[in-house]
């Protein structure tokens, strides 16, 4: 069985083009200034994928230290949706890292990789009180759904290609065993 580690796996140009697209897209009909797909290391989050938006203060790679109590740490530990309207009253948030930048409402989501691994999270951030209204956490979680399938696609291509290389290793080395290569037979019909 062949684990992969997937803070390695690269997400092609295309894909990562297609969820520019969808983050522009709901900050442009949700109105809201920062739409963000976020990525997590061991010891980091990434903005990913940030909407291209005139009061969005993230950039894409930005990157922040983990451990410190941002919206995004809820979402990844909890691998549950998180809704914050306004940090600026919620006890739990009044001291979030995000207030700094004028953000003080959330919404975010998990995002997975197939094998249950997180990804990070796709997420929405207002600089206003916001009541996230259930067609904006509609369509959220509709490109939340998108993102894990083109997931699902880049992991599957790097599971292929480290059993591709494995194979390769084995028959160079000329370890092949009957678990390692089996011959193909073709049968006649009769």
């Amino acid at each position: 069985m062949i684990a992969l580690n997937t803070a390695e796996i690269d997400i092609h140009h295309d894909i990562c083009e297609s969820w520019q697209e969808m983050v522009n897209l709901v900050s442009e009909i949700s109105r809201i200034p920062a739409t963000l797909v976020m990525r997590t290391y061991p010891r980091e989050i990434e903005v990913f994928i940030a909407s291209n938006t005139p009061n969005n203060p993230y950039k894409a790679k930005d990157r922040e230290r983990l451990g410190i109590g941002l919206y995004c740490e809820a979402v990844i530990t909890g691998k549950k949706e998180l809704i914050v309207n306004d940090a600026t009253q919620d006890p739990n948030w009044d001291t979030n890292p995000d207030l700094k930048l004028g953000l003080i409402a959330y919404l975010g989501l998990p995002i997975c990789w197939p094998n249950g691994d997180i990804f990070g999270t796709i997420c929405m951030l207002d600089s206003q009180p916001t009541q996230f209204d259930n067609p904006t956490k509609q369509l959220l979680t509709r490109f939340k759904l998108n993102i894990e399938a083109d997931l699902n696609h880049a992991y599957q291509q790097a599971l292929l290609a480290e059993k591709s290389d494995h194979l390769s290793e084995n028959l160079q080395s000329g370890n092949h065993n009957s678990e390692t290569v089996r011959p193909i037979t073709h049968r006649r019909s009769v």
